[in-house]
């Protein structure tokens, strides 16, 4: 068997992969934080009715996005990406079409539901391209993307292409027309992944999800992100709304958040080629929560200039925690390449619980105080920490002392 694909193919899945990311999960979902001014005016929505469009956009995932990995597991990464696609393209254009609290909580539960599963099916593709042989640095590539995405959503959907489109929906619609096209492009293009003897065809779902669950290392990793991805979605979303209401400029708010995203996207690679040089994950990861948690906390009784400062510091280390979460699970005994969509699918089901009560619970606090809610977030990251520590480390030095 072949265990040494071509590397212009296995750079091929890993490009188109990222692209897709970008552009139907990151782009398609970041859009949301800078439209919600516009959105809230036209559809009279109140601060905490924005931070449940918000938040439940991902509740549906918490069942659906292990399922979809489990899919992924079972037919093929190949397949199952582009029916993804095209739903979140569809889905996500029907948020256009919404006209009240109810319709646009419903069409973005159902956009969630589908776009969410994406980055796990992209991950399980590259999975079996580059398993055993910089998996790290792809993981960081991946999340490279996502940040990417998030940051050409954040600074063109509202300043950009709203006005030039003629409002949010057509901003929905045109989004939702590129991620149909790129799903059929994926389908078309996208070479069959190398077989190989790590991989062997997954049981059933429940088996399969018994066999992840068993390992102690899922759990820790699991409530790792739930507090840490939960609290990130939080500021993500209020983030433009409250520079605004601090009298920032809408460029200026929106500013902010894109530069919260370039700094994901401009260290997620290095960092993470740097913990595959290592050798070691943790020590990446340890010190990121850490310097989140100070720069988002920060964010209650800073004003200013300085906020661009502690921005910055909330982004540096977001991508590269999501890249190495998602490789200590591939890296964890009995998850493998044959695991892999349902391994990290657990993980991101375990995001997405933070993701459904974090931001409503934050954006409720500042009903009482505007900052308060970055004091909620920054705690939330602790508790990240607190749990990562008590994880094991999965990396080739520590798989060479064993």
């Amino acid at each position: 068997m072949n265990n040494n694909p071509p590397s212009r193919k296995r750079w091929y899945s890993l490009g188109l992969g990222s692209i897709i990311i970008a552009v139907v999960f990151a782009i398609s979902t970041a859009c949301m934080p800078v439209l919600f001014s516009e959105i809230a005016k036209e559809l009279n929505l109140n601060l905490v009715q924005i931070g449940v469009v918000w938040g439940f956009g991902s509740i549906a995932g918490i069942v659906t996005i292990p399922a979809a990995g489990f899919i992924a597991d079972r037919f093929g990464a190949r397949r199952v990406l582009s029916i993804a696609c095209l739903l979140a393209g569809i889905f996500g254009a029907l948020r256009g079409t919404a006209d009240g609290f109810v319709s646009l909580t419903v069409t973005s539960l159902l956009f969630g539901m589908v776009s969410e599963a994406v980055p796990v099916m992209v991950i399980k593709s590259t999975s079996l391209w580059f398993y055993g042989r910089g998996l790290g640095t792809a993981q960081g590539i991946i999340t490279a993307s996502v940040a990417g995405g998030m940051m050409v959503g954040s600074m063109f959907s509202a300043t950009v292409l709203s006005p030039w489109l003629g409002g949010w929906q057509n901003v929905m619609y045109l989004y939702g027309a590129v991620s149909i096209l790129l799903g059929l492009f994926w389908f078309l293009t996208m070479p069959e992944p190398p077989k190989t003897e790590a991989v062997a065809r997954a049981p059933a779902l429940l088996p399969s999800l018994k066999h992840v669950l068993k390992r102690g290392n899922i759990w820790l990793i699991g409530i790792t992100m739930l507090a840490f991805a939960g609290g990130n979605k939080g500021v993500i979303g209020y983030l433009p709304l409250y520079l605004r209401d601090s009298g920032w400029t809408a460029a200026g708010a929106d500013g902010a958040l894109a530069a919260l995203n370039a700094a994901g996207m401009l260290a997620a690679v290095p960092f993470t080629l740097l913990s595959d040089k290592l050798g070691l994950r943790k020590s990446v990861v340890i010190p990121g929560l850490l310097i989140s948690a100070i720069g988002v906390g920060l964010l209650w009784p800073v004003t200013g200039q300085a906020v661009w400062l502690l921005v910055i510091m909330n982004g540096l280390f977001r991508d590269v925690i999501w890249a190495v979460a998602a490789t200590m699970v591939l890296e964890t005994e009995g998850i493998g390449p044959a695991y892999a969509g349902i391994g990290v699918g657990v993980i991101h089901a375990f995001t997405r619980i933070g993701y459904t009560f974090a931001p409503p619970i934050g954006n409720s606090l500042a009903l009482i105080e505007p900052g308060s809610s970055f004091g909620f977030w920054a705690a939330l990251n602790l508790i990240a920490l607190a749990a990562f520590l008590l994880a094991r480390e999965t990396g080739t030095k520590k798989r060479q002392r064993l």
